[in-house]
């Protein structure tokens, strides 16, 4: 395994650990959920890729689960009744238009980059409205604000992947070794700010228990 690829695996492990003791916020309780499904899809690519199966599947119907997820989770912050339910039926409407795409334009055993690249101009989208919809009082700032961090967290990790992530279908078919290696590079630098990003979210909710109410 890559090494660039452990350490990410260990911050993502890390921040589902730090998570577990926040439960009892909403966000929490859908980012935790979002960072369990990522350890065991994680997983189960590294078991497919070491008996030298196709693992791309797996990643199919992972990106439908993020997406759903992240869109929740930004969601929350989010007052306009409106967008909260265009959000909403974003979700059904992209699980039925991935499938679909899988089955007839990416096959499962390719990397989902259309659905991946659709899945990050969405989350762009949506993290650009819930940093907007931020609400910043006297008494606390927006980067005292979990919302604010994963917002952010979300945006420049899909901002900075999605370039590549699209072309990768076709890197791999013509330079296999190169994209791979290119692959393992952006994508754990985009992963370990992710997640970095989010941990430093979650532990503002430890903040907030000190701001007199």
């Amino acid at each position: 395994m890559n090494k660039l690829v452990q350490v990410y695996y260990i911050i993502m492990a890390i921040c589902f650990f730090i998570s577990l003791f926040y439960l009892q916020h909403k966000k929490i309780k859908i980012l935790s959920l979002l960072l369990f499904l990522s350890i065991i899809t994680e997983l189960g690519v590294e078991v497919l890729n070491a008996q030298g199966h196709n693992y791309f599947i797996l990643y199919h119907f992972f990106t439908i689960a993020e997406y759903s997820l992240i869109t929740l989770l930004l969601r929350d912050g989010i007052p306009i009744r409106f967008i909260r339910k265009i959000m909403l039926y974003s979700i059904f409407i992209f699980g039925i238009l991935s499938l679909l795409i899988s089955l007839f334009l990416q096959r499962f055993d390719q990397f989902p980059a259309i659905s991946n690249s659709i899945e990050g101009l969405l989350i762009i989208t949506w993290s650009i409205l819930a940093l907007w919809y931020i609400d910043a009082s006297e008494n606390i700032t927006i980067f005292q604000q979990p919302g604010f961090w994963f917002a952010l967290s979300f945006l420049i990790y899909y901002a900075g992947t999605i370039a590549f992530n699209g072309i990768y279908n076709y890197l791999l078919h013509d330079k296999t070794e190169t994209a791979r290696r290119l692959f393992a590079i952006i994508n754990s630098f985009g992963n370990y700010l992710l997640y970095l990003l989010l941990i430093i979210g979650i532990l503002r909710y430890q903040w907030k228990k000190s701001i007199p109410q």
